[in-house]
């Protein structure tokens, strides 16, 4: 993800980005090596698909339980919400209703259920292959619906790419596979780009491009210049603060994303993460990096992130054991990789709330095994 977006940033298609900075692709590159390093450090060659067949129907039984069970948490959360706010975004949208996508959702547990809704998804997905069963693929497309009745364009990015990734874990990369992919993506960029033009009645960020870029983006679908934006207007405000900065010397901004909204809004607290100015005011995006380097400056930022990474190692190298819990939560840690580029998601509650999900699994699935061993002493 940071190779793409460095290269994108290379082409300067539009006129918020500056000049990178020496410490600030040292930072990038550093992190790009360590990540790899503590891969190696961690790393157990395993067999995603070494499981006996009895363990493995007993991890589907239990995960199609758990699915069962959080899939109904979720619908009676969501059916209070939509009653909470009159609606959904995309009903006020066509019935012409001044209310923002924002403003759906009871504060705190939005994020929850949208942590829910996402290990659904994997749940799903897990369930569809090992099943191969069409009505649960039936019900995931169903599903997919619900972001873009939110017209929330992130949780769609979202649960995709947690799809995406629990579909890489359980099969084999093939041309077709890969083919499919790059048709997924085009798909994704382009119902991005309608939702957001939906959303703000045109694409908001024409007025950042000029000259030949112009005519690149004029022959293209808007999701195009949308993606573009989003991909480096972070990195743009990285390197346009990484070299000024003066850091707090403390963890108030890196850890700001525990607290729950409605804690911040009753005592009113600045909803902000970091001490970062913008190139463009409309582009609020910093990358992972933006309140750790707030808090510890560039060096500081290198080594929260490298705490992060050797995280994800781990819980990748969990996942490879087969075992559902740990495919689920690399599925979360997976996301706050490819998102990092945009945004700390490892301190957000609602992803802290999808381990919690997970442990909760590993929980259900050895209460199960426990009580089964139980009873056949029992008839023994």
């Amino acid at each position: 993800m940071w190779s793409l977006v460095l290269l994108l940033y290379a082409f300067g298609l539009t006129t918020n980005l500056v000049s990178p900075t020496a410490v600030g692709l040292m930072v990038i590159l550093m992190n790009m090596i360590s990540i790899i390093l503590l891969y190696v450090l961690v790393s157990r060659r395993r067999n995603v698909q070494s499981a006996s067949p009895d363990l493995v129907a007993s991890y589907v039984s239990n995960v199609g339980r758990f699915f069962r069970l959080l899939l109904c948490i979720w619908a009676l959360g969501t059916v209070f919400e939509i009653y909470y706010s009159a609606g959904v975004p995309l009903y006020w949208r066509l019935a012409g209703i001044n209310k923002l996508y924002t403003e759906f959702g009871v504060p705190s547990l939005h994020g929850v259920m949208n942590a829910c809704y996402l290990q659904i998804l994997s749940m799903a997905t897990y369930l569809a292959i090992k099943t191969r069963s069409k009505k649960v693929v039936l019900v995931i497309v169903v599903l997919l619906l619900w972001p873009v009745l939110m017209l929330g364009r992130g949780i769609l990015l979202s649960g995709l790419i947690q799809i995406v990734c629990v579909s890489l874990l359980l099969t084999r990369i093939s041309y077709k596979k890969i083919f499919a992919l790059m048709l997924l993506a085009l798909f994704v960029v382009v119902v991005f780009g309608y939702l957001g033009d939906m959303r703000q009645t045109s694409n908001p960020f024409a007025y950042l491009i000029s000259g030949q870029s112009a005519e690149v983006f004029d022959a293209l679908p808007s999701g195009f210049l949308w993606f573009y934006v989003y991909l480096t207007a972070g990195l743009s405000n990285f390197f346009h603060n990484i070299d000024t900065i003066t850091p707090a010397w403390s963890v108030s901004y890196s850890m700001s994303n525990m607290l729950p909204s409605v804690v911040k809004a009753f005592f009113g607290l600045d909803a902000r993460n970091d001490l970062f100015t913008f190139v463009d005011r409309n582009l609020n995006t910093s990358t992972i990096y933006a309140g750790f380097v707030s808090d510890a400056g560039a060096f500081g930022g290198f080594l929260f992130v490298a705490l992060i990474q050797f995280i994800c190692c781990c819980i990748y190298n969990a996942s490879l054991k087969g075992k559902p819990w740990g495919i689920f939560a690399y599925s979360v840690a997976f996301q706050i990789l490819v998102f990092s580029i945009f945004y700390d998601m490892f301190f957000l509650l609602p992803t802290l709330f999808q381990f919690f999900i997970c442990y909760s699994l590993y929980v259900f699935t050895n209460l199960r095994f426990g009580n089964r061993k139980e009873t056949a002493m029992q008839d023994t």
